[in-house]
């Protein structure tokens, strides 16, 4: 989880600003009593900036490109996987035709637009603590 963290830090480093968090560490950040713990970081890039958040990732010293849209960061914890969803205006503006292309775009979207600051800490077996703000996606609403 050290390595997860310490990723969210690098990358808002990198990119900077603070990215905004979906996925498996969304969930975890979110529970009352987490249950698990997860091995890789996702993210997402509305590709509103000069440079999209992958190209910025891959070009950083020491990574490796994942495909198809990934990147293996090294972090002073050890590598971390950083999955970048990326989410086109277009894609929302112009559907698609593809029912898991429109989920894909529109969930993603709307994480996005609905993240709030969460301050995220891991505190080591050695007593060290690991502390990064940044945007997490709320839950998702629940219909009956």
């Amino acid at each position: 989880m050290t390595t997860v963290v310490q990723g969210v830090a690098e990358v808002r480093t990198l990119i900077g600003q603070p990215p905004v968090v979906v996925g498996g560490l969304a969930v975890l950040s979110r529970l009352s009593n987490p249950y698990r713990a997860t091995v890789d970081l996702d993210v997402v890039d509305r590709l509103l900036g000069e440079v999209p958040h992958l190209e910025i990732l891959r070009a950083a010293d020491g990574a490796e490109p994942v495909q198809p849209a990934a990147v293996l960061l090294a972090t002073p914890y050890g590598p971390v996987k950083v999955d970048v969803l990326e989410v086109r205006q277009t894609e929302l503006d112009m559907p698609s035709e593809d029912p898991g292309d429109r989920l894909h775009a529109s969930a993603h979207a709307w994480a996005n637009d609905t993240a709030t600051d969460v301050t995220l800490e891991v505190v080591r077996a050695n007593g060290e603590r690991l502390e990064v703000t940044t945007f997490v996606a709320e839950p998702a609403p629940w219909w009956p």
